[in-house]
């Protein structure tokens, strides 16, 4: 529970005692001889950017009138060809009124093909007869569900520029903003469910609505994955219907998960591959909780890291045959031999509880943690669905959820159409 959630900082003091100044001063020579991350110092830079994308705007210093004439004789100074310029980069936050005028225009002809004044046609917007623009509600869409700011909080960012909006306007707004992206959000769903190869993952998301035949606030965000786009649904369960529903009875294609025990349901035409980073978690908890079993552990992490790294060997020579059959042929032995240790360690009846436990939920889903292997296009771990929930979650840390259905079904639009142009 209060162990370490990083790998990047080491014990200075190792477990024995034995010896401890000559393991001290051994740690102190190889932290200074190891380097700090980023750029060393000494080492030439780059330069300074030029930022030309940006767009410039030319602002003109002149001296007063007093300092342009020499301050003895006071005759005046000629101007010199050219300037001295320096630049700076502005950041200009501003709220404006766009007046739209439409010239009215009268027919001069006697022809009446022209029946009355005619003027430009009105300036669509988003939402009839609504005070904001397009682009407004666009900044707003991002500060909420892609910055993850709460909308009391964009409204205080507002005050400051002077505009004091009530929270029910903005509320209306995304209101009918949500049904206009519901076509989208529904096209990106069903272009997924195309797809042969998924990432799969879950994270509790509050909706603080009551819903028939549901106890509690407690929803679901489940994110799916494909290789080119990602898709959110906001269910009240967790149960295997979800994903059942999602793809269809007719799916088939391989599935990137945790060791969720719904997955393993979905019929014999979607194959499962576990995460082996999830297993080796299971070996780093034990290496900062258990002491006394942290050689045992780092073994095992090694033995786990050492795999990544062959398949990682093999994928870079997958446009080679006759160097990726070489690779491919190392990465088999190694999982081999993972098998190998695992059984013959599981068969000593000495070894203690937590490495039998991580062991055997291991030897499980082996089948599922090796699919990897035969399919070089899938990837060892799951990564992938765990960074795209990232974002959401730092949305449940800030506004906690969705206050209504409405405004769970448009997050997981917002959140599906952002991370899929991501």
């Amino acid at each position: 529970m209060f162990g370490r959630k990083s790998e990047q900082t080491k014990d200075l003091v190792p477990e024995n005692h034995a010896g401890d100044q000559e393991a001290c001063n051994t740690s102190e020579a190889t932290s200074e001889s190891k380097n700090n991350r980023g750029k060393q110092p000494g080492s030439k830079g780059y330069g300074r950017r030029r930022r030309s994308g940006l767009p410039a705007e030319e602002i003109l210093h002149e001296l007063p009138k007093a300092e342009q004439c020499c301050p003895v004789c006071g005759k005046p100074c000629s101007v010199f060809p050219g300037s001295e310029d320096s630049k700076e980069i502005h950041w200009e936050v501003r709220l404006v009124r766009h007046i739209h005028k439409r010239t009215p225009y009268r027919p001069t002809c006697n022809c009446r093909a022209v029946p009355g004044i005619m003027t430009a046609p009105p300036v669509p917007k988003l939402i009839p007869k609504g005070m904001f623009s397009c682009s407004f509600w666009v900044h707003l869409l991002l500060e909420k569900f892609l910055f993850q700011r709460p909308l009391y909080r964009v409204r205080q960012v507002l005050a400051l520029e002077g505009l004091s909006v009530s929270q029910g306007t903005l509320t209306g707004g995304l209101k009918r903003i949500g049904e206009l992206l519901q076509p989208l959000y529904a096209g990106i769903l069903e272009r997924s469910r195309a797809a042969d190869h998924w990432h799969r993952d879950e994270t509790r998301w509050m909706v603080f609505a009551e819903m028939e035949g549901k106890v509690g606030y407690r929803g679901w965000l489940w994110v799916v994955v494909p290789h080119d786009s990602c898709a959110y649904l906001l269910e009240p369960t967790r149960s295997a219907q979800v994903p059942q529903n999602h793809l269809g009875e007719e799916a088939e294609g391989i599935i990137n998960a945790d060791r969720y025990v719904v997955y393993k349901s979905l019929g014999g035409k979607i194959r499962i591959a576990f995460c082996w980073s999830q297993v080796r978690r299971d070996f780093v908890r034990i290496h900062d909780v258990h002491k006394r079993l942290r050689p045992w552990a780092t073994t095992w992490i090694e033995r786990i890291n050492a795999l990544f790294a062959q398949n990682a060997k093999r994928l870079e020579v997958l446009a080679n045959p006759e160097a990726f059959c070489l690779e491919d042929q190392a990465l088999r032995q190694a999982a081999a031999s993972l098998v190998e240790v695992r059984e013959e360690e599981l068969a000593d009846e000495t070894l203690p509880p937590a490495p039998r436990k991580a062991l055997k939920s291991m030897r499980t889903p082996w089948e599922g943690l090796t699919l990897f292997v035969d399919y070089p296009q899938i990837p060892m771990d799951n990564n992938e669905s765990e960074r795209r929930l990232r974002n959401p979650v730092v949305g449940r840390k800030n506004y906690y959820g969705s206050g209504s259905i409405w405004s769970g079904l448009l997050t997981a639009a917002t959140f599906t159409i952002f991370q899929t142009l991501l």
